[in-house]
């Protein structure tokens, strides 16, 4: 179901409402005022963004930002933990 825009003809302030399509043209009561006098309005289309496009669209710049932050903070080294955990080719140690 389409979530729908509707207008208020007293007080103008917009309601969003989730709507079946076949009943998007009755009248959907104003969530401010409560008055049926309201009308469907044309609103912008939302798209949600996965996450690689967020950071596609990102300015180059932030990317420097990151890389200088990375240089200056010894924590922030992402292989850290790696090279914390040791030789994995030897086995587990022993815990008797």
């Amino acid at each position: 179901m389409p979530i729908y825009e509707y207008r208020c003809g007293d007080c103008q302030a917009v309601t969003a409402v989730l709507v079946p399509i076949s009943r998007a043209d009755d009248p959907c009561p104003c969530e401010a005022c409560g008055s049926v006098r309201t009308h469907r309005i044309v609103s912008r289309p939302s798209v949600r963004l996965s996450n690689l496009s967020k950071l596609e669209r990102l300015d180059p710049k932030y990317d420097r930002m990151v890389d200088r932050a990375m240089q200056n903070t010894r924590n922030a080294d992402p292989d850290r933990l790696i090279n914390r955990r040791g030789d994995i080719s030897k086995g587990l140690p022993d815990k008797t």
